[in-house]
């Protein structure tokens, strides 16, 4: 099972704090069945029109950053824990 947890606005999407989903395969695919479980608010919170992650979203894996390790290519399985959440900007 993958942890998987919410912080900030999707947590509000969701309603919860975390879940833990039989994955093993790409953080792409386990995103897709987040977005499946969730809908279009979630899949629209993550990902831009053309289907790319939101430049401002981060997807943490075990404390590692997945931009810096493959990317959405990048796979999860049984006990790692995915935290999701957005950067906030300000001046």
């Amino acid at each position: 099972m993958v942890n998987v947890k919410f912080l900030a606005r999707f947590r509000d999407i969701t309603g919860e704090r975390s879940v833990s989903i039989e994955h093993n395969g790409s953080i792409s695919g386990l995103m897709n069945t987040l977005t499946e479980k969730y809908g279009n608010e979630f899949k629209d919170a993550l990902f831009d029109k053309e289907g790319n992650l939101r430049d401002y979203m981060k997807i943490i894996v075990n404390g590692e950053d997945v931009e810096s390790s493959g990317g959405l290519k990048s796979n999860v399985g049984d006990n790692d824990e995915v935290v999701i959440f957005q950067t906030i900007a300000g001046g």
